[in-house]
């Protein structure tokens, strides 16, 4: 289950990244592994095919895994750094979909992004200094919504 914090509520302790595509160029795609092809199947209709490729939906050329869109990048990033925290600002609903349905990971954003298949995630409490779950839509977008 993911784990949503405000903006302005992240605990100093928890390294935030907002340039999802630098950090994975730099860092996750070097992790990629077997759990990635999901991912990049259903965000992007590509196919990992290496280490470090992929194969393009458009004509079946092979492109470098830096080339995959910033929606995919943010959700794999998420998936296999566990320990930060990744702004999601720029994903779209697919990739939404997707981490919504994570067992595990860290998020946090400026606004509610919300995706409408979403069943449970712990959301953070500053003032309490730890979690509570949350398992309803409309709860979630109040509580993202409210001004703290």
């Amino acid at each position: 289950m993911i784990t949503i914090y405000k903006h302005g509520q992240i605990p100093k302790s928890i390294e935030t990244v907002k340039l999802n595509d630098v950090y994975f160029n730099k860092y996750t795609a070097q992790m990629l592994d077997n759990r990635a092809n999901r991912v990049i199947e259903k965000i992007d209709h590509a196919e990992l095919t290496g280490p470090y490729t992929i194969k393009s939906r458009f004509d079946g050329t092979t492109l470098n895994t830096d080339k995959l869109s910033g929606s995919c990048k943010t959700v794999l990033n998420i998936m296999y750094n566990t320990d930060k925290i990744f702004d999601i600002r720029e994903c779209g609903d697919n990739a939404l979909d997707m981490i919504y349905s994570l067992d595990e990971g860290k998020i946090c954003c400026d606004y509610p992004l919300i995706s409408f298949d979403m069943t449970r995630v712990n959301v953070y409490d500053k003032s309490k200094k730890k979690c509570r779950e949350i398992d309803d839509y409309e709860e979630l977008k109040e509580w993202w919504s409210d001004e703290d």
